[in-house]
């Protein structure tokens, strides 16, 4: 996909974040706008930061995590701008709580955002987007948490491995069609993000407090928060490019290398296996 203006892109958790980088940055392009989070006051802000640059916007309050909910969102979509070509899937929450002391509750909620909000978002927009016949894509937000383990959160990491796999399979399934499909994996950006608590259900809030206060169990050598904005454009370019992973870090290169080497080390103990099993049987 190589022209953008006059086509529309829809961003879940766009009223804060790495979803209003996304929409800042698209908008600069002439892309009509659809700002959708579920704090619809902040959605509305960045509508209106939106057609500040002179972009068409249009602010919808949805909670990904329920389908009718981004069905909603799809109709009013369409219906304010006729089709929808980009697709960013990108609400998220965290939680400071690990996994090893998570309630069901903690569960739920955040399965319920950072991986269940992107099946429901492919749910709602995909069929369209390939009955259209136009060159379409989505963009999928995971984090470098999803290939990377958190020191955080078991509850994070477990969402955004999902989302990966999610994506990168559907690109497989997408090849050959006229929609890519790429993997937002973010390193450190100035978010909101740690204080997603102020949006979580009151029917999904923890019945008691971890009986381990948070803390992180280790720390990640990464570069300064990225502005949210230049996320933005580090998204065009990637769906420019088709790109299948979007990096935010440098840094980021050597965990992926170090995770893949441990991995890979773990092939000697299967050879050892193999090599003893033959020796028996000779």
């Amino acid at each position: 996909m190589l022209e953008f203006a006059g086509k529309t892109a829809v961003i879940t958790g766009g009223g804060s974040g790495i979803g209003r980088g996304m929409a800042i940055a698209f908008a600069r392009e002439g892309m009509n706008v659809v700002v959708a989070d579920v704090e619809l006051d902040a959605a509305e802000a960045v509508a209106q930061e939106v057609k500040a640059l002179d972009a068409r916007s249009l602010a919808v309050q949805c909670d990904v995590a329920g389908l009718e909910s981004v069905r909603s969102l799809a109709g009013r979509a369409t219906a304010e701008f006729g089709s929808v070509e980009v697709l960013c899937n990108n609400a998220g929450v965290s939680i400071g709580r690990r996994g090893m002391y998570a309630t069901h509750e903690d569960w739920q909620w955040v399965m319920g955002v950072n991986l269940w909000g992107v099946i429901h978002g492919t749910e709602a927009f995909l069929p369209g987007m390939l009955a259209s016949g136009n060159d379409c894509h989505i963009v999928n937000t995971s984090s470098m948490n999803g290939i990377v383990p958190s020191a955080r959160s078991a509850l994070y990491s477990a969402t955004k491995y999902g989302v990966l796999g999610l994506s990168e399979t559907l690109a497989n399934e997408l090849a050959g069609t006229k929609v890519g499909i790429s993997i937002l994996c973010p390193a450190a950006v100035t978010t909101r993000i740690m204080e997603s608590e102020r949006n979580r259900p009151a029917g999904l809030l923890a019945p008691e407090p971890p009986p381990v206060p948070h803390a992180v169990s280790s720390t990640f050598d990464l570069s300064p928060a990225l502005d949210p904005v230049s996320v933005g454009e580090l998204v065009l370019l990637g769906i420019r490019r088709n790109q299948l992973h979007i990096f935010t870090d440098q840094k980021v290169r050597a965990l992926i290398e170090a995770r893949h080497q441990r991995m890979l080390s773990e092939f000697d103990v299967l050879a050892e296996w193999e090599q003893s099993r033959a020796s028996a049987t000779n």
